[in-house]
């Protein structure tokens, strides 16, 4: 299963990108979103399992992802997830899977006028960070492998 998740302080611009990943994918794989953003949930897809989890989901992500069948899991993850702690538990289930999993910090202007430590953080231990507005072939191009 390839695993892509969406970290980051945005959260319209987050699921709007769930959303059109997931259309990408579909065309010839299974795709479940996981949605974890806090305050709007993502919009129902034609096609693709929605999972929404209001609660903080970074020590229960093994569990929910074994849970996804599916090619594709696009996790969207709360803006109030502990970038540290998340990119921990990613390195523990990369380590014990055989999943790839990339994730993208999504960073617009408030991040980084706002809440420097955090867009540190992100760009730090995400693999790609993606700057609003965001292209999506250039998304697609860091996830789009197989």
């Amino acid at each position: 299963m390839k695993v892509i998740v969406l970290t980051g302080l945005v959260s319209i611009e987050k699921g709007q990108l769930a959303r059109e990943l997931a259309k990408h994918f579909l065309k010839n794989k299974s795709v479940t979103i996981i949605d974890n953003i806090a305050r709007i949930s993502i919009e129902k897809l034609d096609g693709v399992l929605i999972k929404r989890y209001e609660e903080n989901i970074t020590k229960q992500l093994p569990e929910i992802l074994h849970s996804a069948s599916a090619d594709i899991a696009i996790v969207a993850l709360s803006e109030q997830a502990h970038p540290e702690k998340l990119f921990i538990a990613l390195d523990d289930l990369q380590e014990q899977s055989e999943w790839e999993i990339y994730t993208l910090a999504l960073i617009d202007t408030r991040t980084c006028d706002c809440f420097p430590n955090v867009r540190e953080a992100l760009e730090l231990y995400a693999d790609v960070s993606v700057m609003m507005p965001y292209e999506l072939d250039e998304v697609v191009s860091y996830v789009d492998h197989a």
